[in-house]
């Protein structure tokens, strides 16, 4: 089976895209697999680096505007030769996109071409890319139910994240906990805003910093583009690092403060972390919220809006997440139940299901 995935832009479209693969190696090691996505964005440097074969084409986003729009089609125009010619070179026996803009022309001309599409949405209010291509797909897969009214519902397989497939195969790494110089059998808190964090979070985590208990740890990752300096120092109970493993801090925390992104979703549910989610306000469609509400609203999380955070509403709810080992139960329960850690192996079985065999 010879797989082309187009996934780039952001995390939440490369993670999902690189962890199906991984498992599809893992598990069916004569396959071929091959990376499509924009030549300027980071999935030009991280596929490679994941030692898969990238190809590449710049390509401007689908953003409002005019002039914006203009610009955006022609490069769709322009993309489409490259396209072409990467699916006639490579003949691929499908094509995998994981949204964002970069995957609609590959797609597109796999389409044209005669070979099966699947699509995977990440998130509980589906992408504009999606939507689009839609029509196009043979098979979507879906990690929400309420993606059921966003397309077709007889193309959809509500199956779920491959990266929750990674996710639960992940080990709590406890020597990184030791190296901060915390005890990783004790209870301990972990604050991840994204691997760019968040000055906004960031500023009210640190004034919450001097209201927490002192019977657990905090581990604070400030992320690789935080404006904002930390005044606590990271002495004591408290660590403030630049950034953690964040499955293995999952996987090992007592409690999670997180943004509600697809992946951290996925691997939410997948190890069943107790979690508040504090879903980022700054993303297209406020998708983060409906991704934290699927899961608060069946007891699997606490969602606070950043809207609606300070320091005295994060720490008394920390606080008493931490005493209270019944309620956390019962979050990791609820979690584990909406967590699809088989995502990824249900994807590879319909991927054989759509290719043709003589």
């Amino acid at each position: 089976m010879k797989v082309l995935i187009a996934a780039g832009g952001t995390g939440g479209h490369i993670v999902p895209g690189l962890s199906l693969a991984d498992v599809l190696k893992k598990t069916k090691p004569e396959s071929e697999i091959v990376f499509f996505g924009s030549s300027n964005r980071m999935e030009a440097t991280v596929i490679p680096e994941a030692g898969y074969r990238f190809y590449g084409v710049k390509m401007s986003g689908m953003t409002s505007g005019i002039k914006a729009k203009i610009k955006s089609a022609l490069s769709l125009i322009k993309a489409g030769s490259t396209c072409r010619k990467v699916i006639r070179e490579q003949k691929p026996d499908i094509v995998v996109g994981f949204g964002n803009y970069i995957s609609v022309p590959i797609v597109s001309e796999a389409k044209r071409a005669g070979i099966p599409v699947m699509l995977h949405e990440q998130n509980s209010f589906a992408g504009k890319a999606n939507r689009f291509l839609a029509s196009k797909a043979d098979a979507i897969v879906c990690c929400y139910e309420s993606n059921l009214t966003q397309f077709p519902a007889d193309k959809c397989r509500v199956y779920g994240n491959p990266a929750a497939t990674k996710a639960a195969e992940t080990a709590f790494d406890k020597a990184e906990v030791e190296q901060m110089g915390l005890d990783p059998e004790k209870p301990f808190v972990v604050f991840m805003m994204g691997s760019l964090g968040s000055a906004s979070v960031s500023e009210i985590i640190d004034e919450a910093c001097s209201l927490f208990d002192d019977d657990f740890q905090v581990i604070i990752a400030e992320g690789k583009d935080n404006d904002y300096t930390f005044r606590t120092q990271s002495k004591g109970q408290i660590r403030i690092v630049p950034f953690v493993n964040g499955r293995s801090m999952l996987k090992g925390c007592t409690l999670a403060v997180t943004r509600a992104g697809a992946t951290t979703m996925a691997e939410i549910g997948a190890l069943g972390t107790p979690a508040i989610l504090i879903p980022s306000p700054n993303v297209a469609n406020n998708h983060q919220v409906y991704n934290a509400k699927e899961l608060s609203d069946i007891g699997g999380a606490v969602m606070i809006e950043e809207k609606d955070l300070d320091a005295k509403i994060l720490a008394e709810t920390v606080n008493s997440l931490m005493k209270d080992e019944a309620r956390r139960n019962s979050m990791k329960e609820a979690a584990l139940k909406a967590g699809k850690a088989d995502a990824a192996y249900r994807m590879i079985e319909l991927m054989e299901e759509l290719i043709p065999h003589e």
